[in-house]
């Protein structure tokens, strides 16, 4: 039987959504059926077998929507293999502070879940994709701007989890 796999996530600008939708090529193109959906148009998700989940990391936390969803869905993540991603310009070096504070973003959901595996990865920012909040924010915390996603790790992380879990 064809295991079927949701990967949801939870984004601002998007960059989460794109790693969203290539996680589930990947499982597609090695044969599993992926959905990639973002979190805020999920009413059910008893049908899946494993959940990949994922949300940017904003002011060092999880998005709300995404937090809502590990709680409200929290009953049906537990019994399922859980796996989740956070996704932050901050990772763009990921030193070992760095890395830290995007784990601490984990950490509010955790009362909640249990993730098999946890993966960090960059992000991209363009201060004109913005609203007007967030670019203040921006002034005040001086971020790098650019596209820092690196595909390579994402697809290492998932092939990861098909050899261990899948």
């Amino acid at each position: 039987m064809q295991k079927k796999i949701l990967v949801a996530f939870a984004t601002r600008y998007n960059s989460t959504k794109e790693i969203a939708e290539f996680i589930a090529a990947i499982l597609k193109e090695d044969g599993y059926d992926a959905d990639s959906k973002n979190m805020l148009n999920i009413k059910d998700i008893d049908n899946y077998d494993f959940i990949i989940a994922g949300s940017a990391i904003q002011m060092g936390k999880w998005l709300p929507e995404a937090r809502d969803f590990m709680q409200m869905h929290k009953n049906y993540l537990n019994k399922v293999p859980l796996f989740v991603f956070s996704c932050g310009i901050t990772l763009n070096t990921p030193d070992e502070n760095a890395t830290r504070k995007a784990l601490f973003a984990t950490d509010e959901i955790q009362q909640y879940v249990n993730p098999k595996e946890i993966g960090l990865f960059a992000g991209k920012l363009d201060e004109n994709s913005l609203c007007d909040s967030d670019r203040e924010l921006i002034i005040l915390a001086k971020p790098e701007c650019g596209d820092f996603r690196n595909l390579d790790a994402v697809k290492k992380w998932i092939k990861n989890i098909e050899s261990d879990y899948l």
